[in-house]
């Protein structure tokens, strides 16, 4: 039993909200189930909205007064066999040609500026120039290029007669390497004869030469089709549609007016909401930012942390088989406070930022008055979600990302097509933590207190195709994050690195005590400039890397490598019973102390019947250069070091796979890998379900 209301398009909210007499809105629906659940609940409450469009010119504000009750939930939810959409805009009609094939429509005189654009369910990219790729910034008049005000540009580059009012630049701040975190800042002013452009608000990081760039928001730069450009203070849209032959007129295009859809956010620790179920909606387009500001010390800056879904001060709250698409920026970002939130079976995809974003308190940040209490974001269950093209309008954008966020259960997604990281679990390194925090003295010992990226289970995700414009970052990566996490039975393939370099699992600074098994990484590959370089990177302290299967990733440099860097401790690493299959040196150390490695053993490795080395920096006597200029070491010299501790049960040998050559890596019952203990992945358990 439940008690039911229904929504429409073609309702009423005079209406009683019937099957037969719908409201009109979903906000009349909402004060209905406010008044059910203030007389007391005792049973469900469900809002079905029928199919069709729904145009939101504001965000659908949910708090405690629409929590569910003693037992009972409320949910909203499509009606079944049909689709409630929800657009966080209006829809643009009344185009007229205007210049070739571009067209121009006029805009209500109080209709918002946007800086993204949805066309036919697709994100049309603001005018841009280059048209794609980026240009580099040049050296200033001194031979250098080191600013944070704004960027030198070449002559070549940037014709002194175009319009920049309104530009913006895209740019990747560092020193043309640091390819991390990319900004969007206003253009302020232009030194034609020095070739300089000013920002409105300075870049966070200064900008070197060589950085990459692209400018946008120009109706000069409107030379390309499946583009647009907005004169906001003439109220005119242009557009120049991506099949030259079509009309706006019959197309579907929205310009946001919003820039989160669903905000589901209590008043307070004591007034939380909970036990809210959304379920089978379709929610889309959101804005963009004027500015965006890289994050501060990996902490989301407040202006920025929006999503289609906010989530804030809730607990027990569902979305599920949702379809969350075109958004400014993530598709679903968990703020502050958020606990026992299921986030399963949704498709979200076409994203500004990226998919699902978990963000607790950096640390000494909050109302707070100890580590405990400030661990205010965990316990999420993020299942079985389809997280697809991220990053559109931020270059670092990923699948998942938690920062300050533990105990977490992300299993089951499919993530592709992502700029920076399938993965990326955060929090802050020991050495740049605070001398205090809520007036705790921090220690060796208790510094893993107040780091909150803690006990997750990264578990039977299917990700490919990440890294695609960005640099130094992993398919799964970590950070200084806190203990306990575990990356389990992941299959990572068919991804490249286009410049610079990057990894399959990334243990980056400060990552400690992970728990890396089961996983297979394969397929990995170098393009361009990039260089593929370890499958595992694992910096940081006890981490455990058991029983991987790092296959057919012939540009990889080696399976499994290590670095002491930052003045973070790199030791203690313990390796056993992986297959490495035509994937480069066994191991590489960038440096090497005598504390590295706890233990390695009972692996087995083949390299198309080429003799199994070590390379980098090792106190042995090298046979040669590596391909990064360091060394290469035979595995007998390796065998050897610290009285013949390592690996020395270690096998040269085919695996035995059942058909290689079409990916299936099951092993045959003869594979040398059982008699050294390997455990069968199940492949059958990867991937969305």
């Amino acid at each position: 039993m439940e008690t039911a209301y229904y929504v429409a398009p073609y309702g009423n909210d005079s209406h009683s909200g019937s099957t037969h007499a719908p409201f009109l809105t979903i906000r009349r629906a909402q004060g209905e189930v406010r008044t059910n659940i203030r007389n007391g609940m005792n049973q469900d409450i469900t809002v079905y909205m029928r199919g069709g469009l729904y145009e939101m010119d504001s965000p659908l504000r949910f708090d405690d007064r629409d929590s569910g009750r003693d037992g009972w939930k409320v949910r909203y939810c499509s009606y079944p066999g049909e689709e409630a959409r929800l657009v966080g805009g209006r829809a643009i009609t009344g185009w007229k040609p205007y210049n070739g094939n571009i067209w121009q429509a006029k805009l209500d005189s109080n209709f918002p500026s946007f800086y993204t654009l949805y066309v036919n369910e697709e994100r049309i990219k603001q005018a841009r120039l280059p048209a794609s790729g980026y240009f580099k910034t040049a050296a200033n008049e001194e031979g250098g290029n080191s600013s944070d005000q704004g960027i030198t540009f070449r002559e070549a580059d940037l014709p002194a007669q175009y319009d920049l009012t309104e530009a913006q630049a895209f740019v990747w701040p560092g020193e043309g390497e640091w390819n991390w975190f990319s900004e969007t800042k206003k253009i302020a002013s232009v030194d034609w004869e020095k070739r300089y452009m000013s920002f409105e608000t300075p870049a966070t990081w200064p900008i070197g030469t060589g950085s990459r760039y692209f400018l946008q928001g120009s109706l000069d730069f409107l030379r390309a089709p499946g583009q647009y450009h907005l004169d906001s203070a003439a109220g005119i849209l242009y557009y120049w549609p991506a099949d030259g032959a079509a009309n706006p007129n019959e197309q579907i295009i929205i310009a946001p007016s919003v820039k989160r859809l669903l905000d589901i956010q209590g008043a307070s620790q004591s007034h939380l909401v909970q036990g809210l179920s959304f379920s089978g909606l379709s929610l889309c387009c959101t804005d963009f930012f004027r500015e965006y500001r890289m994050m501060d010390d990996n902490a989301e800056r407040m202006e920025h942390r929006e999503g289609v879904v906010y989530i804030d001060h809730a607990e027990h709250i569902e979305i599920e088989n949702c379809k969350l698409q075109l958004s400014g920026s993530c598709g679903i970002f968990l703020d502050h406070y958020a606990k026992h939130i299921a986030i399963e079976g949704n498709d979200i995809r076409s994203l500004g930022y990226c998919g699902i974003s978990l963000n607790g308190f950096p640390p000494g940040k909050g109302p707070f008055v100890d580590a405990e209490s400030s661990y205010s974001n965990s316990h999420n269950r993020i299942v079985n979600n389809r997280i697809t093209h991220g990053g559109e309008l931020i270059g670092h954008g990923c699948g998942i990302f938690l920062y300050q966020s533990g105990d977490n259960d992300i299993s089951n997604n499919r993530i592709a097509e992502m700029p920076r990281y399938g993965i990326s679990l955060k929090g802050m390194r020991h050495k740049t933590l605070p001398e205090q925090v809520y007036g705790i003295p921090v220690t060796w010992d208790n510094h893993w207190d107040f780091l909150h990226s803690r006990n997750n289970r990264i578990a039977y995700n299917d990700i490919s195709e990440v890294m695609t414009d960005s640099q130094d970052g992993g398919m799964i990566e970590a950070w200084g994050p806190g203990r306990g996490n575990v990356i389990h039975g992941n299959d990572l393939h068919d991804s490249g690195i286009h410049f610079s370099f990057g990894f399959g699992i990334y243990l980056d600074d400060a990552a400690d005590d992970f728990t890396v098994t089961n996983n297979v990484i394969r397929g990995l590959y170098s393009t361009g400039e990039g260089k593929l370089w370890m499958l595992i990177f694992s910096k940081g302290i006890g981490n455990r890397i058991y029983n991987n299967l790092l296959v057919s990733n012939p540009h990889a440099i080696s399976a499994i490598g290590s670095q002491e860097m930052a003045d973070e401790e790199n030791k203690h690493i313990d390796i056993a019973g992986n297959i490495i299959y035509n994937s480069g040196y066994l191991y590489y150390f960038v440096n090497y102390s005598d504390e590295r490695f706890a233990a390695a053993d009972r692996n087995l490795y083949w390299r198309e019947g080429m003799s199994c080395q070590v390379a980098g920096n090792l106190p042995l006597k090298a046979s040669g250069a590596d391909s990064l200029e360091r060394n290469e070491y035979p595995l007998e010299q390796w065998q050897r070091l610290a009285n013949g501790k390592y690996d020395k049960h270690t096998l040269i040998a085919e695996p035995g796979f059942i058909d290689a050559d079409h990916a299936d890596y099951r092993l045959r019952q003869d594979s040398p890998a059982y008699r050294l203990g390997w455990t069968d992945i199940d492949f059958e358990r990867i991937g969305a379900k």
